[in-house]
């Protein structure tokens, strides 16, 4: 691959990873559950998610996708289910007095904001199908198999570093004591949203099944 071609994958990786959707839901979520260090092991965790499907994709994917549809779907329904408990722990959480002060993270608290982070990824077919349409571009014959490692490690950077940049805006003094008395509608929002996106595609779903 050329340097074109590498700053052109790393330009649409960031552009994927920035953009709004359950992924970037759920990291706010661990932040405002568990703090800023849940954030960070959510965004660790989806990091290494990430990497492992562009790893796939980088390998085997669309085979996968095409002779195993019922391994595709089982995962979308997890994908979904996920979001509509993690939608439902958040707006339980937007209820706590706010004189009551969050949980602290511990240990469990940052293994489940990781475990959070890694599923959402995992339990999502559709990175894969990103990055199996998205490396398809740079692929050539005789490609070996360290350089589709190099891109899937790319992705899965990319992914980290993005959302440890949110994580560590969002979850700044400043920003939480602007928001004050209203972050609980903050947080019912975002709640909300994530439970409304996993009813939506569970819908989907069972329609297109």
């Amino acid at each position: 691959m050329s340097v074109p071609d590498w700053l052109s994958l790393t330009l649409v990786c960031i552009l994927g990873a920035a953009s709004p959707g359950p992924s970037l839901a759920v990291i706010l979520s661990a932040v405002q559950t568990g703090g800023r260090a849940a954030g960070l092991a959510a965004a660790i965790g989806h990091g290494l998610g990430i990497f492992l499907y562009a790893f796939v994709a980088a390998t085997s994917l669309s085979f996968i996708i095409t002779h195993h549809a019922t391994l595709f779907f089982t995962l979308q329904l997890a994908g979904a289910l996920l979001l509509i408990w993690l939608g439902g722990r958040l707006l339980l959480a937007s209820f706590r007095p706010r004189d009551e002060p969050a949980p602290a993270s511990t240990q469990s608290g940052m293994s489940g904001s990781f475990l959070s982070g890694f599923a959402i990824a995992a339990f999502n077919p559709k990175i894969a199908a990103f990055f199996a349409s998205l490396f398809s571009q740079f692929f050539a014959e005789g490609q070996s198999l360290g350089l589709h490692v190099s891109m899937a490690t790319l992705a899965g950077v990319i992914d980290v570093v993005t959302y440890v940049i949110i994580v560590i805006a969002v979850s700044g003094d400043r920003l939480q004591a602007m928001m004050g008395a209203r972050l609980h509608l903050f947080e019912r929002a975002l709640g909300g949203m994530l439970m409304l996106i996993g009813v939506s595609l569970l819908i989907t779903h069972f329609v297109t099944a």
